[in-house]
């Protein structure tokens, strides 16, 4: 249920003991922190526990219980009396401000509803936003048996037909210091990914089969502006729907509306100046 009132907390207080003072850090490692408490909280895990917070994220239960007093001071966070925590409407408001910057959603609809009238699937355009693939738009199939993707959700960046994409648009040296990680921990792994990212370059699309999740196919297209690569706008498929005979077929729909897409953010680009890359 929405609030009406943002401004007002829960009645449910903190744990007993628990530390009620904002946190002691500051800078960069402090909105960190903050963000990370945030980005937490996903459709499936709506409400969550100071130890699940903690255990998320990665932050001492001490220090959790701070950030989550500050969270609940600026009304971002409500508290119920069991001791969980969930986000408040306050960033509903928030959330419509982030989708009306993005101004290439307001020319993505149109040409991704076509899409997936055209296909019969589900549609979502992609963005790298602070080295993490988001999905930024989506418009649903009418299939009752369909591949979801919530806005704002993040996507795994070595994995997926998007994340070849979007990867593909980084200079060598930028791809990989953002892989530098996942190198470290499977260089067979990375390497193979590279090699997928560089090949999606040279298509200007990828495909992946079952990388995110179980028993789905997906297509993926680069979008650019005329002159960076700023989106990849996808369709998975379940697979039963996407057999290897139709597969070809689905690419293409999805590369002439990438294509599409693509010649509308390059006029808009060139008119206005207004779409930037990430």
């Amino acid at each position: 249920m929405i609030r009406t009132n943002l401004a007002t907390h829960s009645s449910g207080s903190l744990p007993a003991g628990a530390p009620g003072l904002p946190p002691t850090g500051t800078g960069a490692e402090g909105a960190r922190r903050v963000l990370a408490v945030l980005q937490a909280f996903t459709a499936a895990r709506h409400t969550l526990t100071a130890r699940d917070l903690a255990e998320s994220t990665g932050i001492p239960l001490p220090s959790m219980y701070r950030y989550i007093a500050l969270l609940r001071e600026t009304g971002l966070l409500i508290g119920d009396e069991r001791g969980s925590y969930h986000l408040s409407a306050r960033l509903i408001s928030l959330a419509r401000a982030a989708e009306a910057a993005e101004s290439i959603i307001e020319l993505a609809d149109p040409v991704m509803r076509d899409l997936a009238m055209e296909c019969g699937e589900t549609v979502i355009l992609v963005r790298l936003i602070a080295r993490t693939p988001v999905c930024v738009h989506r418009v649903e199939s009418a299939y009752h048996v369909r591949a979801t993707f919530e806005p704002g959700q993040p996507l795994p960046l070595e994995r997926g037909a998007s994340a070849k994409v979007l990867l593909s648009g980084l200079t060598p040296h930028t791809r990989r210091d953002y892989l530098a990680a996942y190198a470290k921990a499977d260089p067979a792994a990375a390497a193979r990914l590279e090699e997928s990212a560089r090949l999606a370059g040279e298509r200007g699309w990828a495909v992946s089969e079952q990388e995110i999740d179980r028993g789905v196919w997906a297509a993926s297209s680069a979008v650019t502006d005329g002159r960076s690569l700023i989106a990849a706008l996808t369709v998975p498929s379940p697979l039963f729907r996407a057999p290897a005979a139709q597969r070809d077929e689905l690419l293409s729909q999805v590369r002439a509306a990438a294509a599409r897409l693509s010649g509308l953010l390059a006029v808009a680009h060139n008119t206005r100046g207004t779409t930037h890359p990430d």
